[in-house]
This record gives C-alpha cells, structure tokens and sequence, in this order.
C-alpha cells in the first residue's frame, strides 16, 4: 500500500531506480584516451586539451589517465604517434623515389592538416615515438635511395619535416579565418594580387611587374614545388661534392 502522501517506497509493483541501470562506461585504455583527446583537438583546438579536460569527457577523474599517459606532454606525443601511425609508408625504391618522396610528404601533410593544431607538437623537441621514428626512417631510406650523401639525407630529413610542419601549421593560422572553401581562396589570391599590381611602379618595379607570378599555383603546387626545389638543391649538392 503506497503512504498517504503518494509515496509508492513500500509498494512492490514500483521498481527504484538502481545506478545500476545506468549506461556502463566503456572501460578506459590508452586508446580510449588518445580517442577522446583527439576529438577535443578537432572541436576545441589544441590549447583545450588538458588532462582535466580529456577526464571529464570520460567521465572520470584526471588522476586515472596517468595510467595510460605521463602527463599532458606524453599525451600530446601519444596524439602526434597515433596520427603519424595512419600515414602510409613507402618501402625505398631507386627508380621511383622522387615519386615517393612526394606521395610521403604528402600524406603526412594531409594527416596533420586533418588534425588542427597538431602539427605545433613538432615544434617543441623532435617526436621520438615508434610511429615517429618509422616515417623518419623511411624518408631517410627515399633520399639515400636517391643516391644523396649520407649527411646530406640526414639533413634533408630535417629540412623536409619542417617543411611539412610549417605548411600544415599555415593552414591552421587559416582556418579560424573561415577561408576554407574554392570562392575564399579565390578572393583572397586576388586581393594579393591587386595589391602587387596596384604599386607603385617607381618603388616596386619588379613586384608590380610580376604579379599574377607572386600568386599563381595553388596549395599543392606550391608545396610540390618546394619539396622538388629541397631535393634538386640537395642533389647538386651531392653532384658537386
């Protein structure tokens, strides 16, 4: 019989509520954590994640996550290792490898840009993780197969990885703008260059003059550009030693 307030507590029909019926959490592992940090990477920018942030989107506390990593600087590298490991590599061959050495850069480019703000990982001290270590031993297996000096590849290695990072980065100081799409670019390429072409001629001459140069190509063409310009540099270099 329910009390005379409505209350059904010794009623047997009503069944309480038992926390047990609540959704389980799924169980927390290191993936589960890279996972979650990643999404906050796409949706909130890389300053949002924090071990107190990556918790609470777990629904846990940030004590548990040292389980998996050793703070928010061994996150971050789990982060970059985890994104580097989607990238395809490319077994060293001598008669394909300035192909490879494009389809490599840019598959890493694709990945980082894919990834807003991780690219700024990078920049601190070089990544040392097993995926890490394996695309830098692959670019470094392409360039030797090139047939460029040891030293000189070593070094190429280096230059590449900038590179990339600086390029992708580009694209993430872009983005918040909003010019995202074909019509932005279109609109921002030719701003430049009606800026170029409207110096004066006396004091930029040569600016000025070339100003349909200064913007042609787009991302990619550019990109391609500097990559082939890097290796043909380095080439001679090897030539000429």
């Amino acid at each position: 019989m329910p009390f005379a307030d409505g209350s059904a507590a010794l009623n047997p029909t009503v069944r309480q509520r038992s926390t047990r019926d609540r959704p389980a959490k799924a169980p927390l592992s290191e993936g589960a954590v890279i996972d979650a940090a990643l999404a906050i990477l796409k949706s909130e920018g890389l300053a949002a994640v924090t071990m107190r942030r990556v918790a609470a989107a777990l629904d846990t506390g940030a004590a548990s996550l040292y389980v998996y990593v050793s703070g928010r600087e061994g996150l971050l590298q789990a982060m970059l290792a985890t994104v580097t490991a989607t990238v395809d590599l490319e077994p060293p061959d001598p008669a394909r490898w300035r192909a490879q050495l494009h389809s490599l850069l840019l598959r890493v480019h694709d990945a980082l840009v894919a990834h807003p703000g991780i690219a700024a990982i990078t920049l601190a001290d070089p990544p040392t993780t097993e995926a890490v270590l394996l695309l830098t031993e692959n670019l470094l297996g392409i360039l030797l197969a090139a047939g460029l000096d040891s030293q000189d590849a070593a070094w190429a290695c280096d230059i590449f990885i900038s590179l990339v990072t600086a390029s992708a980065r580009e694209d993430d100081v872009r983005r918040p703008r909003g010019a995202s799409d074909d019509a932005d670019h279109r609109e921002r390429v030719d701003e430049i260059y009606n800026t170029f072409a409207g110096l004066p001629a006396d004091r930029f001459p040569l600016l000025a003059a070339h100003a349909a140069q200064m913007v042609a190509g787009d991302s990619d063409e550019r990109f391609r550009f500097a990559i082939d310009v890097v290796i043909d540099g380095v080439l001679a270099r090897t030539a000429g030693q």
